[in-house]
């Protein structure tokens, strides 16, 4: 099935969870946000599944001035 995260089309199968994914693409476990079809998630919740069409947007925290 095929999600969209940041944009870009992604293939992943029906068993991956948000935490799953996130790994996949090497994100860090920690200063990330994440939103599953505009709203936004607690870490609590990236257990479970996702779902075709589905869309995600990933922020990093940075810092800076």
């Amino acid at each position: 099935m095929i999600v969209t995260v940041n944009d870009k089309q992604v293939e992943v199968d029906e068993t991956t969870t948000i935490a799953d994914l996130l790994s996949s693409l090497g994100y860090p476990d920690r200063g990330i946000a994440v939103a599953l079809d505009y709203s936004v998630l607690p870490k609590t919740d990236w257990h479970q599944t996702l779902s075709d069409g589905a869309r995600l947007e990933i922020l990093t925290a940075v810092q800076g001035g």
